[in-house]
């Protein structure tokens, strides 16, 4: 395989977590190639690469912040959904791509973003960052602190083994096809928070609001208020995964992706629950 083909995974591996959207992370990494071939004299595409990329996909946080300020309702990133997307590189990074750790990282700015995914979750030195970023090392230490501060709090930690994640969810969706109001509720955390992008201008709180609005869509999901869904028909449901973490997709009866709700799993329970119906943010995953 050609080295640059051999790099294209890790490159869109940064900047699809620095961005958010894969759409984005391909024409950076694009743009990164087109670089690379009006230099001649690089001696290493590797690190070339890597620094462009992770520039351009700076420059372009920036942009999209300002846009994403004006979003309608909450804005969620394009999920990276194991079974169809092939960007966790091995199993140690894979929680990085989970939509609850992406989310807690739009708190960052650029900078610290860049910095921390390269140093935490790549293993880059802070002299290699130096380099990729044009700062000193000192500087990209403190850019790495600061990050590690504002995100520690509300970073997720993903407690439960895969078994036990997959046999909640399992429990949960039971529950919702069932429209067993209370088993849904056990299965939520009390203060539960359900964050919906495309329709949903704010966040729904606590277990048993959660428990309704999943049961009403489960009732359009699965066939019983079908009318409602414009000619869709029932959605088939599916167990997915999204950076490791359990997942539900939603399919019409073309096979056409509507939705992708991402869950988070704490005190075996369900803590929260990222749901994407925005059309846009699902092109990667239509057949």
């Amino acid at each position: 395989m050609d080295v640059m083909e051999e790099l294209r995974p890790l490159l869109l591996s940064i900047a699809y977590r620095m961005l958010g959207t894969f759409g984005d992370a391909e024409d950076v990494v694009q743009e990164a190639y087109l670089r690379l071939h009006r230099e001649p004299e690089v001696t290493s595409p590797k690190s070339f690469l890597t620094t462009v990329t992770t520039r351009l996909a700076i420059d372009q946080l920036r942009s999209a912040r300002r846009q994403r300020e004006q979003y309608f309702g909450p804005w969620l990133p394009e999920p990276a959904v194991d079974e169809y997307v092939d960007l966790a590189d091995r199993a140690a990074l894979s929680d990085s791509l989970s939509t609850a750790f992406l989310v807690v990282l739009e708190r960052l700015s650029p900078d610290q973003r860049a910095v921390f995914l390269l140093g935490d979750v790549f293993g880059y030195s802070y002299d290699e960052l130096a380099g990729i970023l044009g700062k000193t090392p000192a500087n990209c230490r403190q850019l790495a602190v600061r990050a590690r501060r504002r995100i520690a709090d509300d970073r997720p930690r993903f407690d439960p083994s895969p078994r036990e994640r997959d046999e909640l969810l399992r429990r949960f969706v039971a529950a919702a096809e069932d429209g067993d109001l209370e088993a849904l509720v056990a299965v939520l955390t009390p203060d539960a928070t359900f964050i919906g992008d495309g329709g949903f201008p704010r966040p729904v709180q606590g277990a048993l609001n959660i428990a309704r609005l999943v049961i009403g869509s489960f009732r359009k999901f699965t066939g019983v208020d079908s009318a409602r869904l414009k000619g869709l028909g029932p959605l088939t449901v599916e167990v997915v995964h999204v950076g490791g973490q359990p997942a539900l997709r939603m399919l019409d009866r073309t096979d056409r992706t509507v939705a992708i709700w991402s869950f988070t799993i704490a005190d075996s329970q369900v803590s929260t629950i990222h749901g994407v119906v925005n059309p846009d943010k699902l092109t990667h995953l239509q057949p």
